[in-house]
């Protein structure tokens, strides 16, 4: 089913996922596997190769693995991590950021079962962009 985040942003779960909003944050989740997103405007002065150039100082040193997509007029850039939740359980988590011209999504998943990453990525992979027309408000 696919969720609007905002008026640029969508992305395709599984209609069994409860969702909420939380600190501009929309969270989904399930057993299992909970995916936290936000949208932020890119600065004007930055254009998105440079914003995930400078995502990418900052991808912490015990990351797993980096990645990076491009399709179209948007390009993205994530990373594994092992995550220690409050509860000092250890989840995988796939930490992504989505950019265009004129905004950047970043998704975290968090997966309590690792054979769950593909189905992450898959979903990072086939997040849609529409970019906002002069018209829209």
């Amino acid at each position: 089913m696919a969720f609007q985040i905002t008026k640029e942003w969508l992305i395709d779960l599984p209609e069994d996922f409860e969702n909420r909003v939380e600190d501009d944050k929309i969270i989904f989740w399930k057993t299992g596997v909970t995916v936290v997103m936000a949208a932020f405007r890119v600065p004007q002065e930055t254009g998105k190769i440079d914003l995930l150039n400078q995502i990418q100082k900052k991808i912490p040193e015990n990351s797993l693995e980096t990645l990076v997509s491009t399709k179209g007029q948007i390009v993205g850039l994530g990373y594994t991590q092992i995550h220690k939740a409050l509860d000092q359980k250890k989840r995988l988590s796939l930490y992504t950021f989505t950019a265009s011209d004129t905004s950047c999504l970043q998704t975290a998943f968090y997966l309590d079962n690792p054979d769950d990453l593909l189905w992450a990525k898959s979903v990072w992979e086939s997040i849609l962009f529409h970019p906002k027309q002069d018209n829209q408000a």
